[in-house]
């Protein structure tokens, strides 16, 4: 059915409820009209359409694992996955347009419309990082979202939700959705091969002597997507932090390569569950098929084939393998050949979490 098809059907429906004798007919027909544009404007809102946006993705990677078999679906998995660049590379990307129910009465994406818009892209970036671990019967936990806004999007307005992983450690996985806007012709030039597309180093900004790595909430009332605090629970305060705080928000606000600006940061920290079970990241990576080495790629093969899919190896017989302590630890590598990168970002990540806890653990 063409789209003109649809707008006639709905001028349609529009005419045979607000026409005399239809449905309600002691309603005024400004009031029916008033209604169908509300129900019009907040249609991307209807019960389920979110769910079936978000869960669209895994039911279309089972349907096709199921099809063509597993082994077959994780060639072509994998191929993709290599010619996204790897871990280390991957940015999966959504566009979305900030229409009227996402948005607040100030005309702008509402603050609380960006988790749930950016679900589907992350749950999207996870299925395109992780496929084959979900065979085992591994599920992703959330632990914890924050959320940096630098620059709102106007109602109307078509933004891109970036994802990409940050780091991990030895339980979370730390994934950074950017949201950007392109001014002009922007969208045209986002689909080409850029920096954007390349990995991304957090930032380096020499951080004064005497303060810790981090950042608090601004003065300017900016939501806190990264906190800070000394080892002994005080909160780190001083003018240094202040400094700070000003250059990676002038920094934040930079346009990108691909002339995108980024209006809001947002930091999601998973775990890897089988079960009440916790799967470090690594083992997870290793079994989603992520190693370049022959040997650790057939490994990893011959867990995902067995009777049990890899189940009980989840659940904690990754620890009995010879190879426990070197399992995951040659991907997503960067340039210097180390997963130096992920261990600086999980630094920043945890020290985000610490502080948080700090401040809503203080008594005054």
């Amino acid at each position: 059915m063409n789209k003109l098809a649809v707008v006639e059907r709905g001028r349609a429906l529009a005419r045979s409820l607000t026409a005399r004798g239809s449905v309600f007919p002691g309603i005024p027909k400004p009031i029916k009209l008033l209604f169908l544009l509300l129900v019009f404007l907040n249609s991307s809102s209807f019960p389920f359409l979110w769910m079936i946006r978000l869960w669209s993705h895994p039911i279309k990677a089972w349907v096709h694992a199921k099809t063509v078999g597993h082994k077959r679906y994780w060639v072509g998995w994998r191929r993709r996955n290599i010619a996204a660049g790897g871990l280390a590379h991957m940015r999966v990307k959504t566009w979305r347009r900030a229409l009227f129910d996402d948005c607040d009465h100030n005309m702008h994406l509402s603050n609380s419309s960006y988790a749930k818009c950016s679900d589907e892209n992350k749950i999207k970036f996870c299925i395109d990082a992780f496929a084959p671990v979900f065979v085992t019967g591994v599920h992703m936990a959330l632990g914890a979202s924050h959320f940096q806004y630098l620059r709102e999007i106007p109602i109307g307005s078509q933004y891109l939700m970036e994802t990409r992983v940050g780091g991990w450690g030895d339980k979370w996985i730390h994934c950074i959705t950017e949201f950007v806007i392109y001014p002009s012709k922007g969208k045209k030039r986002a689909h080409k091969p850029d920096v954007a597309d390349k990995p991304t180093a957090l930032p380096h900004i020499d951080i004064p002597s005497g303060t810790d790595s981090g950042v608090d909430t601004p003065e300017n009332g900016y939501a806190n997507g990264y906190a800070n605090g000394k080892a002994n629970g005080s909160a780190t305060t001083g003018p240094n932090h202040d400094e700070l705080m000003k250059r990676l928000m002038v920094q934040a606000r930079e346009p990108r390569a691909d002339g995108g600006i980024v209006t809001c940061i947002a930091i999601t920290d998973y775990c890897f569950k089988q079960g009440r079970v916790t799967v470090p990241p690594r083992i997870a990576m290793h079994l989603s098929l992520l190693s370049d080495d022959e040997g650790r790629l057939a490994h990893a093969l011959k867990i995902l084939g067995g009777r049990d899919q890899g189940v009980k190896y989840c659940r904690g017989g990754w620890k009995e393998d010879p190879l426990a302590d070197e399992l995951g630890r040659d991907i997503a590598l960067g340039s210097d050949g180390t997963q130096s990168w992920a261990e600086a970002g999980k630094d920043y990540m945890d020290g985000a979490g610490v502080g948080l806890l700090q401040v809503a653990l203080a008594r005054p």
